[in-house]
């Protein structure tokens, strides 16, 4: 393990001793196999020796978005049961009002008054191995996305899914980089997808290099100067690359693999990027069904009528198109249906979405994915689209009943209606149109209050368009076509000229 800074490492070595000593220290604190430890920080390079210690305690991880609002971290830490929280001092900061009056330990990177600090932790932790007893059907995390409620989700995977998941990965790993000890950037969120790559590097005798957050230029130098061979990033990541001077480093760099997922490619960016490097694969997973399902390979990426695709089913995983009511045995090349996926990775219930895990579950092991796609006569799929109505900005999905709720919390919004529209940095971003009672002088700031307090700022609405007028319907008694106001809406993003006179965009600078 490296800092992409170069200031901190970890040897196997140390990484052992380490893990031994903060799962003793765990166990110490009176947690027991089955418990619940959270994460909530950026990357640093003691969420890898969380992941041991937690494994060898058998404890079960909950890797938390840093950005969530206190509401969303309550909820999450509630639903999981969570009993301790490891956190960076940013987000310690908000955690205490979230975890005020409760039992939770609470560990910190670094140094805050009533926090007990994780080096010190370490430290005093007893230095002999331990390994608790877990079984193939015993938890191995709980992540947490939106659901179609719009409130956080917990989405729990077995060991025997995580060892599908991490085996996957290692798969397209070795496959697709060009060297056997992978030095690999951890520079997406390790609390999502990213993580899903520290123990393949690990498995195939690589280093990972932790970049706390991302930034394209400090990426740039990151990739060149400490010789990463292999990493994977949101479509997002690449759109911001591809603005950047100085991409003619990537022709000498020793990057050999830049696996894509998370979101419909970036057919733009790709453009760009193509020119100085042909390290992209394009790869498919869910957080319901962890981690790299799919594979374009290199060779593919190189074909532009393939950047579409998500490639193929990788050993392990199933897919085919549900339509009718039924599984097809045999899709039909060309014919589009919901895609669904059979793999031992499918979480085996969702914690606050049991009805939507329900609705989901097909039988003989089948899960639905609510994308929408179909197979070419090569067994490649293509998604065209989402069967549900999420927003995925950045590779992270948002429910737009979510933003619709936290608007209606003011008193003088009557109704809220959001759609995704285009967005040349995050791919997708969220549009509010919202009816009110009446204007007031500081309305854009009491809306942006209510979100903020209410919403994490990679979920706050890109634009607003606000109207004392109700919203179009084809009658009082109809429900909102999304559809059409998605049209809507999308033709004033594109042309501010064609905004009504009826209707005023409130400038909000997403967070």
């Amino acid at each position: 393990m490296e800092e992409a800074t170069g200031q901190r490492s970890l040897t196997i070595e140390q990484l052992i001793s380490a893990s031994n000593r903060l799962a003793n220290a765990f166990l110490g604190l009176g947690l027991r196999p089955g418990g619940r430890v959270a994460w909530v920080s950026e990357n640093h390079i003691e969420y890898v020796v969380l992941e041991f210690a937690l494994l060898k305690a058998g404890l079960v991880k909950v890797p938390l978005n840093n950005r969530f609002a206190p509401n969303e971290l309550r909820r999450c830490v509630d639903l999981a049961d969570v009993g301790l929280v490891v956190a960076d001092p940013s987000s310690a900061e908000v955690l205490d009002g979230v975890l005020a009056g409760s039992a939770v330990h609470k560990v910190v990177i670094g140094a805050r008054d009533g926090w007990t600090s994780f080096d010190q932790l370490v430290a005093g932790g007893a230095s002999g191995p331990v390994q608790a007893a877990t079984g193939p059907d015993d938890l191995y995390h709980i992540r947490f996305s939106s659901g179609s409620t719009g409130k956080p989700k917990g989405i729990p995977i077995t060991h025997r899914g995580a060892r599908a998941a991490i085996l996957g990965n290692t798969w397209v790993m070795s496959t697709s980089a060009p060297t056997a000890s992978p030095r690999t950037l951890q520079v997406a969120p390790l609390v999502y997808a990213g993580g899903w790559s520290v123990l393949p590097t690990l498995l195939c005798g690589g280093t990972n290099v932790v970049m706390t957050r991302f930034d394209p230029e400090q990426m740039l130098d990151v990739i060149v100067e400490r010789g990463i061979t292999w990493m994977f990033a949101v479509p997002t990541m690449l759109r911001r690359l591809s603005e950047i001077t100085g991409l003619e480093r990537l022709r000498t760099s020793s990057l050999g693999c830049l696996m894509l997922a998370g979101e419909p490619a970036a057919l733009p960016a790709l453009e760009v990027l193509t020119e100085y490097t042909d390290a992209m694969i394009n790869c498919w997973g869910q957080t319901e069904a962890p981690a790299s399902t799919t594979l374009l390979t290199r060779a593919e990426m190189r074909d532009r009528s393939l950047w579409s695709s998500i490639g193929r089913p990788v050993p392990g995983v199933e897919f085919s198109v549900y339509a009718d009511g039924a599984v097809q045995d045999q899709p039909e090349p060309g014919v589009d249906g919901e895609l669904v996926i059979r793999t031992a990775s499918v979480a085996p219930t969702l914690l606050g979405g049991e009805v939507e895990h329900a609705d989901r579950t097909l039988p003989d092991g089948w899960w639905r994915t609510s994308d929408l796609g179909h197979f070419d006569e090569r067994g490649r799929i293509f998604i065209v689209g989402r069967a549900s109505e999420t927003i995925i900005t950045g590779g992270t999905n948002i429910q737009p009943v979510e933003i619709e709720r936290a608007l209606e919390l003011h008193p003088m919004v009557r109704e809220a209606v959001v759609v995704g529209v285009p967005d040349p940095k995050w791919g997708e971003t969220p549009a509010a149109y919202v009816h009110i009672d009446a204007l007031w002088a500081d309305v854009s700031g009491e809306l942006a209050a209510v979100l903020r307090e209410n919403l994490a700022g990679f979920k706050r609405p890109g634009h607003v368009y606000i109207s004392t007028d109700p919203i179009p319907r084809a009658s009082k008694a109809a429900k909102i076509a999304r559809g059409d106001i998605k049209r809507l809406v999308r033709s004033w993003v594109e042309d501010p000229t064609v905004v009504p006179r009826n209707v005023t965009k409130v400038v909000k600078e997403r967070g």
